[in-house]
């Protein structure tokens, strides 16, 4: 159990480092055309209005999601099956729950927030 944690914090770590030198590093300001498919997801799934969003909070609030739903993947997809295919299978069915799970509560914040800038 200690190695799975270790493993985890690791992937996670690297994986962040490389999401937030790729994604994130130079898009934190805003830009019309450059906006991330997650920001359009949420103004149009719940309704949001864009201007009241904090661009640079939403970039390092996917950031930290996005890391975790790849290090979650990588985990239970390496600690859990041996054959690639299945590996694989598995992976994506893992990835789709998790983007619709962690979007959906970060929608729904956003929703409850709606009055202040968030």
């Amino acid at each position: 159990m200690k190695e799975i944690l270790l493993e985890f914090v690791i992937a996670y770590a690297l994986v962040f480092v490389l999401y937030f030198f790729i994604f994130v590093w130079k898009k934190t300001k805003y830009n019309k055309n450059k906006v991330p498919v997650e920001f359009y997801y949420l103004v149009s799934v719940y309704g949001l209005d864009q201007k009241k969003i904090n661009y640079k909070k939403f970039i390092y609030l996917t950031a930290f999601i996005n890391t975790f739903i790849i290090s979650i993947t990588y985990i239970i997809v390496t600690n859990l099956l041996s054959f690639w295919v299945w590996q694989l299978l598995l992976g994506i069915v893992i990835i789709v729950l998790l983007i619709i799970i962690s979007y959906g509560i970060i929608g729904r914040i956003y929703q409850k927030r709606g009055k202040k800038n968030v």
